[in-house]
């Protein structure tokens, strides 16, 4: 059986400013300071909704799980959205892990029990999915289309 691994920040969590650039962490521990931990995230971000529907939708068939690399999963407007579709929320800075490091993976391999080839994972940065792909998972690139990105998860997990 195939599991999925998926990237959160800019898959599907963006910012509502589409010109914001920089990482949703940084955003996200700025709004803390600001405006305290429980800040409205809705006024700041937007959940990829199509994209969380359809991991929603194989919960059952697949072990599903997020791999993100800092805190902002943790936030309370957004963390009960995520605990209903993710078996498992492994964040890289609690575990002390660069996302740009094979070694990562191979960690959630063995913590999720699955060799990384029964491993698809998903992310929008290009040295997170060589560095996932090294370790032996299979990668897509999430490249801002669902359509496409649902295209090929599941050609991924016809194989």
């Amino acid at each position: 059986m195939e599991s999925i691994l998926s990237d959160f920040s800019r898959v599907l969590l963006k910012p509502k400013d589409e010109n914001y650039k920089d990482s949703l962490n940084t955003l996200h521990r700025q709004l803390s300071e600001e405006l305290g931990h429980e800040y409205p995230a809705a006024d700041h971000f937007v959940f990829n909704d199509e994209l969380l529907d359809f991991y929603a939708s194989l919960k059952g068939q697949y072990p599903l799980h997020l791999f993100t690399t800092d805190i902002i999963q943790n936030h309370p407007h957004i963390r009960p959205k995520l605990d209903a579709v993710f078996d498992n929320i492994i964040s890289a800075s609690e575990h002390g892990l660069s996302k740009k490091d094979p070694a990562a993976y191979r960690f959630i391999s063995d913590m999720i029990k699955k060799e990384p080839m029964e491993i698809v994972f998903i992310d929008d940065q290009l040295s997170n999915l060589e560095a996932a792909k090294s370790a032996g998972m299979k990668t897509v690139h999430y490249q801002d289309d669902n359509e496409r990105a649902i295209h090929d998860i599941k050609a991924l997990l016809a194989e």
